[in-house]
């Protein structure tokens, strides 16, 4: 499995204050990397080093089997990143956008700024200069000027925040698009966890500074045991209908309570199904521990030397 990135005990310090503290981390191709922590935990500044907006105090990072040197600088022009916010011309449109940035980055594909803004979604826009955007048009143009010279590897501090739960549906939509069908990698920063869990093939958590873990999104699956929970009047009729939905990953708990594992079905799918074949349906929720609830108990064990 091809190493993107590598962080080698990256540590940090401003004056003498310790912002990172011997950073270790691993990113595959392909992957969706999820950078979890509170604000101020450090998310920023890593994903700045990794850039070379600012210098390590210590530690190696590896980019591309690169480390250092004009060669690492080098492998940057196969990354794009939106850190912070989206810095774009506000009195340019969306296409007068990609066509300035196109020049700076040197990108000589006639059809990139087109493709481009058709990708994100910002092609009807016309003559709507960029300070007239909404936010989730404003992440959308950051995404834009990030892709515009087809990276390999995005980086992305906080995308969704502010944004309404449509741009956040959006925004994802587009990451993993360009996921699955660019195989793009992807690192991505956010304290908004239920929406990372929605994105993230892997996660790292981070506090004070320090990775206190990492995860696959299978791994913490298998731990955290999340179930549809399933109250209904008759369990043998129930389960018949989901057999029909081609789900049998299930079990029967009591004559009125099934749980359900099968995680790719939806809420409305179940009661849409289980309603048209006349069972009574009293009650269905999504159990067990999500990832905020595990990022908060990681944090929050007693003794623990990372506690906050």
């Amino acid at each position: 499995m091809e190493d993107i990135l590598k962080l080698d005990q990256v540590s940090k310090k401003f004056g003498h204050q310790s912002v990172l503290k011997d950073i270790n981390i691993t990113i595959h191709r392909g992957d969706i990397y999820g950078l979890i922590g509170r604000n101020g935990a450090g998310k920023t500044t890593i994903l700045k080093t990794i850039l070379k907006l600012i210098q390590p105090t210590s530690g190696q990072i590896t980019l591309f089997g690169v480390t250092g040197g004009t060669a690492y600088i080098h492998q940057l022009s196969r990354t794009g990143s939106i850190i912070e916010s989206p810095v774009a011309v506000d009195q340019l449109t969306a296409k007068q956008n990609l066509i300035y940035y196109s020049k700076i980055h040197g990108v000589v594909d006639p059809n990139a700024v087109n493709e481009t803004l058709k990708f994100v979604g910002l092609d009807t826009t016309g003559k709507k200069k960029f300070k007239n955007f909404s936010l989730g048009m404003k992440q959308k143009m950051g995404l834009a000027i990030a892709l515009l010279n087809k990276p390999d590897f995005l980086i992305l501090d906080e995308p969704i925040n502010g944004l309404d739960p449509i741009a956040i549906v959006e925004f994802r939509e587009l990451l993993l698009k360009l996921n699955q069908t660019q195989q793009m990698t992807i690192l991505i920063s956010s304290h908004i966890l239920e929406e990372l869990y929605q994105l993230a093939t892997r996660f790292g958590i981070l506090n004070n500074g320090m990775i206190v873990k990492e995860i696959t999104k299978q791994e913490f699956e298998a731990q955290s045991r999340r179930f549809i929970k399933l109250e209904v009047t008759d369990t043998n009729a129930a389960t018949t209908v989901l057999r029909q939905m081609h789900c049998t990953n299930f079990k029967v708990i009591n004559d009125h309570l099934i749980k359900i594992y099968q995680l790719d079905l939806s809420n409305d799918a179940i009661v849409t199904n289980l309603v048209s074949n006349h069972v009574q349906l009293v009650n269905i929720s999504r159990e067990g521990l999500n990832l905020e609830q595990y990022f908060k108990n990681l944090l929050d064990e007693p003794g623990d030397e990372h506690h906050v």
